[in-house]
């Protein structure tokens, strides 16, 4: 699917073709990532199987303000979850990918970047707060910029 048609699916009032979020949650805590999809089945792209998990990606405002994190709400139905929230050492790592039923094996958009930087959670919701891992260390076209060489870059986000 190209770009194009994607962002048609994604935009359209109704389409034969559903949408997915593959997400892959990575510890030291864990003895293996966990797979999952915002689905109500199992679904198998690159020859990995997703389990099926109710989350909701909340992506923050596009106000022009310094960069917010990315949320993460989901019930709290699993063991591996509250490890997650409890565990102490390393923050868990998360990516994210779109694919649709067009072509499971083709990911459309991939956000890995992201880590949890703070975890709420009660007797029913979990709610993870996505922050950039690599934030101050990202490629640029000429070099990578970090904080003690380019205070001045930063300065907004203090």
């Amino acid at each position: 699917m190209t770009t194009v048609e994607f962002e048609n699916t994604l935009h359209s009032d109704h389409s034969d073709e559903a949408i997915f979020f593959l997400l892959t949650i990575t510890s030291p805590e864990l003895s293996e990532p966990l797979y999952l999809v915002n689905n109500n089945a199992s679904v198998l792209s690159r020859g990995r199987v997703y389990e099926p998990f109710p989350f909701e990606v909340v992506l923050p405002p596009e106000d022009g303000g310094k960069p917010k994190a990315l949320k993460l709400n989901t019930y709290n139905l699993s063991p591996e979850f509250m490890d997650l929230v409890r565990q102490t050492n390393e923050p868990p790592l998360v990516k994210f990918e779109i694919v649709s039923t067009r072509d499971m094996d083709q990911v459309e958009k991939v956000i890995d970047f992201m880590q949890v930087g703070a975890a709420e959670y009660d007797a029913v919701t979990v709610s993870f707060t996505l922050v950039s891992s690599q934030f101050g260390a990202r490629k640029t076209l000429q070099a990578m910029y970090s904080q003690n060489e380019f205070p001045g870059l930063f300065f907004a986000l203090q």
